[in-house]
Order: structure tokens, then sequence, then C-alpha cells
């Protein structure tokens, strides 16, 4: 399954030894075991994975909803920073903990979760209230996009330390071929995520801001980051992205592609063909022409800068598709932002039955051509849509119909609008300081300065690499390590929220 043919091996001179057409040779026994039973994968297997996965993630959206219960329940939402320090302790705490020294205990945690979500459900009326709305407001940038954008900026961040300590849970770490891992979902939120604040590209002068103010930037850190790892000799994995290309480089380079190519899309649900046509023929590439087994071969000599970076380059047009797929789903979400009881009931049966079709086609996925990160295969595709498509649908079903039905909290939306945007006026930072701007602060702070965040907490990485040797620390050391970390990266974050700053 997922093998080259036989036929892609070439008789050497010497009868003994074999090459093959990407460069590379062995002898008959090792050619066998790497064309065979290499590209295997179990498809059970992969199945728990993406259930393990999405356990955790789950549990950190159900931490976000319950710090905003907290905080309102308390009366916090005229304080910023003790907002900052609920959420703090409620939702970045029990995240470190459930990937370091307690993930052991995940399923107890989640079984937890569950029995608490049904109390307060059944104890809130949620459904009642709901039906006495008026109308339910969700915006132009729901609030659910923002807290998943969030959990992909806090989840990636606490992984990308998290994982050189002895204490994270080995299973989560990424894959080499296949595999639905908890750090192989990273690379592909940030894409769901970034098509989910885009839109299609109209004309030129779309094209140009999204090159000159989303994708260049990215690619320019992308370069930098190459470049300093060359310079101090910091360690990469070339199975991710190749020799010299980074996370930064394929988000960039997805967002170019993406914009390029949305072009020939005239409305919005033109996105979803496009984005599917286009996935169907990079998987045809994958299997039928054997470009899989291309990128994942060993064997293939890393002599030029294509065959050096084929992980990373290889992989673009999955994660292009990806990106479109994504535009599609945010402009169908802020279609109609003022909704009846009703529209909002249909919106969610919708949103359900959505995910329901992306999990199975994941699951057809799993079986027949395997799920990889590495090549951003049709597999791929699907889990990151399905994960998406299930958290929107739980965190629009939680915030927007069951929290703000029990504990409604006024917000005009203007203060976060203009924070996101960086256009706070003095008249507007006046009602800033009049008007909280919580609840949901981290969740905020993280949407409005994400990137600036990102980039802190991998400098934050490399020191801690460099000065602590993460690999020689206790599990107390880890996890004390990882929230002073955490406290310095999204402290920072949270600042520049108070202050209205928005640097990227």
């Amino acid at each position: 399954m997922g093998s080259r043919a036989a036929a892609d091996l070439v008789l050497d001179p010497n009868p003994k030894i074999y090459h093959n057409q990407y460069g590379g040779n062995r002898t008959l026994e090792e050619a066998i075991a790497k064309y065979v039973p290499v590209y295997e994968w179990s498809w059970t297997e992969t199945l728990f994975q993406s259930w393990e996965s999405l356990l955790l993630i789950l549990a950190t959206f159900w931490c976000i909803f319950l710090a905003r219960l907290v905080s309102h329940k308390l009366g916090l939402f005229d304080s910023p920073n003790r907002c900052y320090a609920v959420e703090f302790a409620l939702i970045i705490l029990p995240c470190i903990l459930l990937v370091t020294v307690a993930v052991d205990y995940s399923c107890y945690v989640g079984l937890v979760m569950l029995l608490a979500t049904l109390w307060f459900l059944q104890r809130s009326r949620f459904l009642e209230r709901a039906r006495s709305r008026q109308q339910f407001d969700l915006g132009k940038r729901p609030v659910a996009l923002s807290v998943l954008r969030s959990v992909t900026h806090l989840l990636t961040a606490v992984c990308i330390l998290a994982v050189d300590f002895e204490s994270f849970h080995r299973p989560y770490r990424k894959s080499r071929q296949f595999g639905a891992k908890l750090m192989d979902i990273g690379i592909g939120l940030f894409v769901f995520t970034m098509g989910s604040v885009s839109r299609r590209t109209r004309n030129f002068t779309d094209l140009r801001r999204s090159v000159v103010y989303s994708a260049l930037p990215l690619i320019l850190l992308g370069l930098a980051r190459t470049v300093a790892i060359l310079v101090v000799g910091y360690g990469q994995d070339e199975h991710e992205y190749g020799q010299h290309l980074n996370a930064f480089f394929t988000l960039g380079f997805t967002k170019l592609l993406g914009a390029l190519v949305s072009i020939l899309a005239r409305r919005d649900v033109h996105l979803l063909p496009l984005g599917f046509g286009l996935l169907l023929l990079h998987q045809f590439g994958l299997s039928i022409l054997g470009i899989s087994d291309y990128v994942m071969d060993d064997e293939v000599v890393r002599s030029n800068l294509f065959n050096a970076n084929r992980e990373g380059l290889v992989s673009l047009p999955g994660f292009v598709s990806l990106y479109l797929l994504s535009i599609y789903v945010n402009r169908w979400m802020v279609a109609i932002t003022q909704l009846t009881y009703s529209q909002m009931v249909q919106k969610l049966q919708r949103l359900f039955s959505i995910a329901l079709i992306l999990w199975s086609l994941f699951g057809l996925s799993t079986y027949a051509i395997g799920i990889s990160r590495v090549t951003c295969n049709f597999g791929y595709v699907m889990w990151m849509m399905a994960i998406g498509g299930s958290t929107l649908l739980i965190s629009f079903g939680a915030i927007d119909f069951v929290i703000n039905s029990v504990m409604p909290w006024d917000s005009s939306g203007l203060e976060v609008d203009e924070q996101e945007k960086g256009l706070l006026t003095e008249e507007t930072a006046a009602k800033k300081r009049a008007k909280p701007i919580v609840p949901f602060t981290i969740s905020q702070a993280l949407n409005q300065n994400g990137l600036t965040f990102f980039l802190v907490a991998n400098l934050l990485t490399g020191a801690v690499n460099i000065f602590l040797k993460p690999e020689n620390r206790s599990s107390l050391e880890s996890v004390v390590i990882l929230l002073v970390y955490m406290f310095l990266a999204t402290k920072l974050a949270h600042e520049l929220l108070k202050r209205g700053i928005r640097l990227a």
C-alpha cells in the first residue's frame, strides 16, 4: 500500500546492487524492504492518533469556555489583568500539563469535562433562553474564528518547546511519512485560520495587498530563520520542509499562490470546486505519478535545490487547496451575521452536516491513501477541514448559542475590531479605557498580534534550547520552564492589546 512498483528499480552492472531513478543504491533485500513496507500505514493507528489529537484540542476549547464563565461569574470584566490571570491558570496551565506530565489522565479529564458540560446545559436552561433572544449577532469576524486562531497559536507555541523535553508525550511528535499526530496539525490549522480571515482576490489591488502585507513578510521571516539556523548551527529536521524551507515559507508561498489562484473564482462559491479540483490534481500526482514516494524516499540525493526542499515544495498545492476551501468556509460563515433563532439552529445543523461529511472523507482517506502532512495529501486536507469545521461548530454553538444566551455580555465590538486593525484614535482609546476589552482576553491578544507572539515564542524556544538544555530537565523543571515561557509570550501580546498596539 502506497509503495512504488519494482519496475522503478534498475539493475546495476553489479548484480547484487540496485539503484532507483532518484539516486542511491542498495542490495535487493534493502530495495524490497524500502519499496514494499516502508510506505505502509496502519489506518486504525491513524484513527487513534487523530482521536488523541482531537481530544486535546477540544480540552483546550473547553478550558477557554470555562474561563469565560468564571470571569463572568466573578465579575472580572472590568479588569483585563485579572481576566488574563484567570485565563492563564485555566487555559495555559492545563494545556502544558496535558502534553507532558498529565497526559496519562487525558481520558479522565475528557470524561470530567463531558459530565460538567452536561450538568451545565441541564442547569442553565440554555435552550429556553436561546429561544427568547430576538437575534444572534455574530459580527463580521465571529468570535468562533478568533478562538480557533488563538487555540492554534497556543498549542503550536506550547508544542514547539515542549517537544524538546523528555516529559513531552512522544506519540504527539510529527510523523515522518504518514500519521495524524498532534504536531502534524500545526501547519494545517495555521493555513486554515489564515484562510478563515482572508478574502478571495478580486483584482490587482487585492493581489498586491496580499503579496506585500501578508505573503512577503512571511517569506522574509522564513529566509531570516534559515539564515539564522545556518549561522548558529541550530539543528533542523530536513524531512519536515526540506533543508532550507520552513513553516514561514510554507505559509508565505501558500498565501501568495492562493491569492493568485483565487483570481479564477468570480464568486465566493467558485472557491469550493476550485479548491477541490486542485486538491484532486495534487493527489493524482502523488498517487499515480509516484510523487509521494519521491518525496518520502530517504535515498533521493538532495543534490539540487528542488530535491533538497522537495517536502516543502511538493506540499504547496495541497496547502493552497486547503487555503481556498478555508476562505469559502469563512465567507459562508459571515454571509449573514444577524440571525433569528431558527436561522441560528439551521446554521448549526448545516455545520454539523458538513463536519460529518468531512470526517467521513477523512476516514475513507485514512484507509485508502493515508494521512500525510509531509505531502499535504487529500487525506490531510480533509483532516484539517474536519477539525476546523468541528471546532467551529463547537465554538459557534458554545459561545454564540449557549454561553451568550445564559450569560450575555454586551459588546459593541468597536474596540476589538479597531484594535485588530490597529486603528485606535484618541476617542476610541478613551472608550477602551471606559469599556472592558474582555472576555477572551488571551484570544483577543493573539488575534491582534499573532505573528508577533509566534516570533517571540520561536526566539524563546531557541534561547531555552541553547542555554537551558531541555533534554536534561526533569518533569517538574520542564513544566516550570514552559509556564515561564508561555507567560512571557502571552503577556507581551496581552500588554500590546491593552495599549491598542498592533505590530503583526
